[in-house]
């Protein structure tokens, strides 16, 4: 009996050990499975993509065909460099600085440009301020002696507050136009909100005006406008095709003619002008459109949307400037960055997507142009950030503005959980 009960008691302690070791074997396989499938995504997001469409994920494979498809796909990336590098290394090299020196030399030419505009737009609203002046001091010295004359002539005829110049000639004869009323509330409305993209501003300016769709009537509005010097139309854009899809619209801000006349019918300043308030901010005009863009779609979202956050320092005394602000339903505070679809300086991404991870505690969130962008930043965060644990959401505009939606019918067209 005493045998029989010490072989019992060997095999009970057997099989604790196989449990243990085949727990542990379990462990280990979901730890290299993890391992593969974040290299998979790293250096093979194309097959990835694939192979989800197809209703095969990666998770479900074994280690063994994991580990052969990551030798394969790796194989044939280095094959692939190998080859770009024995044909080419050092003339692409050489190409790629003449690309910087060439950017940086149309940079600086555009920055001398922009600076002497500058100047000579101050120079010419200092000439301004100084007639606008003189013409003011008269217009009161010429006001006060004809209410005199007046008073002299027959008392209490006239209210006119002395205080008060008469408005410019511009300012009455537009008054007395058949249109005046309609104009000026859609100038109003522009000055109020700082709008500057003009499709968005008509989009208002028909719901302003009762009008179901904004059309030929708006579009003559605002050339109205124009030929009465009260705003003005630009386009800043280095090319015609937007990476969200189809053309650059048009901007739009108030002239210095606008502005008074806002004040005149208002007595109120106008709003600063989203794109001009967003571009010292922003690395170009197309940078800062893609944010304004963003922000509409966030907010039509339901997330509360700050343009321009303030720097945030992080804990090794290094700053992150976030691109947007967002709040949720929940009154959470997020960071989102915006990212357009063009080549950038790989070291420089490397500090960003740790700054923002840093600053955000894993909790990311990327607006992109188009679905190339974001497939590109997906695999910088893999690459940048390697195994730590995070929640990334994507999404990007070119799909959205097609109807594409993500989980629950939300704006978030991927949520990436790596615990």
């Amino acid at each position: 009996m005493a045998g029989e009960e010490i072989t019992i008691e060997n095999l009970r302690q057997l099989l604790s050990i196989q449990t243990d070791l085949r727990e542990q074997a379990e462990t280990r396989w979901r730890k290299a499975q993890r391992v593969l499938v974040s290299l998979l995504e790293t250096f093979a997001p194309e097959e990835v993509d694939q192979r989800l469409k197809n209703g095969r994920p990666l998770d479900h494979l074994p280690v063994d065909e994991l580990e052969q498809l990551v030798r394969q796909q790796v194989g044939n990336r280095l094959h692939q460099v190998q080859r770009l590098l024995n044909d080419s290394q050092t003339a692409q090299r050489l190409q790629n600085l003449r690309e910087q020196l060439e950017k940086l030399i149309a940079q600086n030419e555009e920055l001398q440009k922009e600076n002497k505009q500058l100047q000579d737009r101050i120079n010419r609203l200092d000439a301004k301020k100084i007639d606008m002046l003189d013409q003011l001091a008269a217009l009161r010295a010429v006001s006060q002696e004809k209410q005199q004359i007046m008073a002299e002539q027959k008392s209490g005829i006239s209210d006119q507050n002395e205080s008060d110049p008469p408005e410019p000639a511009w300012m009455a004869i537009w008054r007395q136009v058949e249109t005046f009323e309609r104009d000026a509330s859609v100038l109003k409305m522009i000055a109020e909100t700082g709008l500057a993209r003009r499709p968005v501003i008509e989009a208002q300016a028909a719901e302003l005006l009762g009008i179901k769709k904004a059309g030929g009537s708006l579009q003559a509005l605002m050339t109205r406008l124009e030929d009465l010097h009260l705003i003005e139309r630009f386009r800043p854009w280095t090319t015609d095709g937007a990476g969200t899809g189809g053309k650059f619209p048009d901007l739009v801000r108030l002239t210095d003619q606008g502005r008074l006349a806002y004040w005149l019918l208002t007595n109120q300043q106008p709003q600063v002008n989203e794109y001009d308030l967003l571009l010292e901010r922003h690395v170009s005009p197309e940078h800062t459109l893609l944010n304004l863009q963003a922000a509409d779609v966030l907010r039509e979202a339901g997330y509360q949307v700050d343009l321009t956050p303030p720097e945030i320092t992080l804990p090794d005394g290094g700053l992150f400037r976030p691109d947007l602000v967002i709040v949720d339903d929940q009154g959470v505070t997020h960071f989102v960055e915006v990212e357009r679809d063009v080549d950038k300086n790989l070291e420089q991404r490397q500090a960003k997507w740790r700054n923002f991870y840093q600053a955000s505690g894993g909790r990311m969130f990327v607006v992109c142009d188009n679905r190339s962008c974001m497939r590109n930043i997906r695999s910088e965060i893999n690459y940048c950030l390697g195994n730590r644990p995070l929640v990334v959401s994507l999404t990007n505009l070119a799909d959205l503005q097609t109807g594409k939606r993500g989980e629950e019918d939300g704006i978030w067209l991927e949520t990436r959980n790596r615990g």
